[in-house]
């Protein structure tokens, strides 16, 4: 390959990955707005365990 050659790769290589960052930010900042019934739906458990339904009486 001639330097022109390389100067044409390194630049197409530039952009695309200049545009690569510039697309991800702009896809990273994109708020989705989540429904309060699914809010509700996914709040997460109460992870203390009550194991005193667990024993039994003798």
């Amino acid at each position: 390959m001639t330097k022109k050659e390389w100067l044409a790769a390194a630049i197409l290589t530039f952009i695309t990955f200049l545009a690569w960052v510039v697309f991800d930010i702009l896809h990273t900042r994109s708020q989705v707005e989540i429904s309060a019934k699914v809010q509700q739906i996914i709040e997460p458990i109460n992870p203390e365990f009550d194991i005193s339904g667990l024993k039994s009486t003798p």
